[in-house]
């Protein structure tokens, strides 16, 4: 048994896989909320855990301190040129984020073709995987604000928009998907930032497109997932696929790529 654990920006996810790759277990909680989380019952169907983190030194010590403490052997995941059939484009390749990394293995791995893969949370990164002669390639992608950083930047950098929550209920009878032409502030800001990655995923898809020069995928994930499906038009949404914990997939593959490796040359 793997535990993997994806720490992001907000919220920090776990699960249990067992070696057909299959969750037996999931949580997530907000990554202030780490110190309370109970790990110890796992510890019966699983020694080694394989981590993404980009949340910063404070919540990583806390995990190490956490899994050790339980006896718990950590593989802390690091980006590479190459894993799984995957060959990372990066100028510096460990400089890219691991759960980006992660993402694109599993895209790949679900697919086997070309992908616009994305991960839309507290921020939104949209990654282009292309591939030539079956050999996948991460070829570069951009990062952006997240829908509702999005918004709380307006409310705190502007003197009259409001402090919104993006998830709060919209005016009765607003179909988002068509309704751009909006009437009221609020409902300006929701679809002006919704529009924001949508548009940004769209121009990736175009241009990957044209590079491959066929339609590719898009991989979907991420808490807002779902409302940037919705906002897609229907003749992208049919080459759209949403994947729950797609981070925490790729980091049970990574796992099984290399921790032969890894356990032989005793890394942790």
């Amino acid at each position: 048994m793997l535990l993997a654990i994806d720490s992001g920006n907000t919220r920090t996810k776990w699960a249990v896989f067992n070696d057909q790759g299959e969750i037996l277990h999931h949580g997530v909680c907000l990554n202030t909320e780490i110190e309370a989380i109970d790990f110890l019952p796992l510890t019966l169907v699983y020694e080694c855990a394989i981590i993404s983190s980009v949340a910063g030194d404070q919540l990583a010590a806390a995990l190490a301190k956490k899994l050790t403490h339980l006896g718990v052997a950590i593989h802390w995941l690091k980006s590479t040129a190459k894993c799984g059939n995957v060959l990372n484009r990066y100028s510096t390749p460990e400089n890219l984020g691991t759960d980006r990394w992660a993402s694109l293995i599993a895209a790949w791995h679900i697919k086997q073709a070309s992908c616009v893969v994305v991960n839309a949370g507290t921020a939104v990164t949209i990654d282009a995987l292309s591939v030539n002669n079956g050999q996948a390639e991460f070829i570069g992608g951009m990062i952006l604000p997240g829908i509702d950083l999005m918004l709380k930047s307006l409310g705190a950098a502007t003197a009259q928009l409001p402090n919104i929550a993006s998830k709060q209920p919209t005016t009765a009878g607003i179909n988002q998907q068509h309704d751009i032409f909006a009437k009221n502030t609020i409902e300006a800001m929701r679809i002006g930032a919704l529009n924001a990655a949508c548009g940004a995923i769209l121009q990736m898809l175009a241009a990957l497109s044209a590079k491959c020069e066929h339609a590719p995928y898009i991989v979907l994930s991420g808490g807002d997932a779902k409302r940037i499906h919705d906002n897609l038009s229907d003749d992208v949404t049919s080459r759209v696929l949403i994947v729950d914990n797609l981070v925490l997939h790729g980091l049970f593959l990574i796992d099984k790529f290399t921790s032969t490796t890894v356990r032989q040359n005793g890394q942790q």
